[in-house]
């Protein structure tokens, strides 16, 4: 989109000179909060993020900074980035350990651990989009640590439902991922989370029979992922005791939940025409909704670049694109969260910007019975 100079030289995109340590540097705040003494400085991490966040990714506005094409073999082979994305795991880790301890070995007032078990779900929970990245990688080393972050969560199943489902379906009725207009994001996300943990264990047994292998063996990655899973379950409960089980579906459920909304903002609305061959069009970027605040970009690891992403799933996050021809949410992802939790709020923001993109003929509607104005009826795939 746009290639600034600076004396003479190409101006890059902050997130192209930061990389991804922002994410890490989300999971640290809760340290920083007990390093200031704890208490209500616990709530410091939910506070700045959701309470000053949206406000500041509005002031910082947007960042529409390409890498130019002829540097961007450069960027992508930096091992700077890999880095910043391995540096995530560790601090994840340690965010864990630390929190448990400090929630339930210590005598901590009950506001103070409320206010580190959330930003302790929090911290964890932008994990996945950092995750998202790595399991993106062809580098098997990058690909253990996605992983490894993603069992933390509790969501391992996203390293086979994102690359071998979603990415396939993307943008069609078959995939849970993508919303439908006129759909809210509370009657998404109840078939959205379901749905992707079932397709997951059906896309690998898919992938064994055609391997003549049953899906109940040691060569179903599921079931591997699974038990990693459980490991830090069985884990985290033998050294903290039965109390950890509560944490650890809280550090669940926050993931999941932020990953929901994330694939909402992504796909609403939006689906790729049917060939007379039975098969859906190839992705392109007009078939994701793309933003490009800074803020939002710093802490979702670029992910709401998400029109280039699934029209090249191979880029890595430091040198995806803005693309202008995808249409574009009116706010950062850090404000379309909470427009997302308000379906009028949602449909005010958003429809008309959908219709508008709609008149240009060039994508399918996607949407709910009866929700769809009587012009982009015919044609819409409706379900």
């Amino acid at each position: 989109m746009d290639v600034a100079l600076e004396q003479g030289r190409p101006r890059l995109s902050p997130l192209t000179k930061i990389g991804a340590l922002p994410v890490t540097a989300v999971a640290l705040l809760p340290f920083l909060a007990h390093a200031l003494g704890g208490g209500a400085w616990h709530w410091l991490p939910i506070a700045l993020i959701f309470g000053v966040g949206p406000f500041l990714d509005r002031l910082l506005g947007e960042d529409n900074l390409n890498v130019p094409p002829q540097l961007e073999a450069r960027y992508e082979k930096a091992l700077y980035y890999r880095l910043t994305l391995w540096l995530y795991l560790p601090a994840q880790i340690a965010l864990v350990l630390f929190s448990y301890d400090q929630i339930i070995n210590t005598d901590m007032a009950l506001n103070a651990k409320m206010g580190l078990a959330l930003s302790m779900a929090v911290g964890v929970g932008f994990g996945a989009t950092l995750a998202h990245e790595l399991c993106h990688h062809p580098a098997r080393l990058d690909r253990f640590i996605g992983v490894q972050v993603l069992c933390l969560c509790g969501m391992a199943n996203f390293h086979v439902y994102h690359n071998y489902g979603h990415h396939n379906l993307v943008a069609t009725p078959e995939d849970p991922g993508s919303a439908r207009y006129g759909e809210s994001f509370w009657q998404f996300t109840l078939r959205n989370i379901g749905r992707k943990l079932v397709l997951s264990w059906q896309i690998e047994a898919r992938r064994l029979k055609t391997l003549g292998k049953p899906w109940l063996s040691p060569y179903n990655l599921m079931i591997w992922l699974t038990l990693n899973e459980l490991a830090w379950v069985v884990g985290l409960t033998w050294y903290f005791g039965p109390i950890a089980l509560g944490l650890f579906a809280l550090q669940y459920a926050a993931p999941r939940f932020l990953l929901s909304v994330g694939d909402y903002l992504e796909h609403y609305g939006l689906s790729r025409r049917k060939l007379p061959s039975g098969e859906y069009e190839a992705p392109r970027a007009i078939h994701s909704w793309d933003d490009s605040y800074m803020l939002s970009n710093f802490l979702f690891t670029a992910v709401d670049r998400h029109a280039d992403h699934h029209e090249n799933s191979g880029r890595p996050f430091q040198i995806l694109r803005v693309r202008p021809e995808a249409p574009r949410l009116p706010y950062g992802y850090l404000t379309m969260i909470f427009a997302a939790f308000v379906p009028p709020v949602w449909r005010r923001l958003v429809h008309p910007v959908l219709e508008a993109f709609y008149d240009k003929g060039e994508v399918v509607p996607h949407a709910v019975p009866g929700a769809l104005p009587q012009r982009f009826v015919a044609g819409a795939h409706i379900h």
